[in-house]
């Protein structure tokens, strides 16, 4: 999926490889406190982003982003690739 970070009005590329394909993964953020206590299930959750081509992960807090299949998007719409038709 690519992911459209609606703030910035751009489509995101992965910080490390420039990919501009991910997954989507809820991403709960633990605090000392809460697993101290054994209540990690309370914590607040994010929106992560994790990069198909080097699993780096973006994380994400708030409704700022879009999840868009590829279908839906236009590829003059998305960052430049160096490493597009690369392995």
């Amino acid at each position: 999926m690519h992911v459209y970070v609606m703030p910035l009005k751009r489509f995101l590329a992965c910080h490390v490889c420039e990919g501009n394909l991910f997954l989507q993964r809820e991403i709960k953020m633990n605090t000392t406190g809460m697993s101290f206590l054994d209540l990690d299930w309370a914590n607040k959750s994010a929106d992560g982003a994790i990069c198909r081509r080097c699993g780096y992960v973006h994380t994400f807090m708030g409704n700022g982003l879009q999840w868009l299949s590829p279908e839906q998007v236009k590829p003059e719409d998305l960052p430049a690739d160096p490493l597009a038709g690369q392995q």
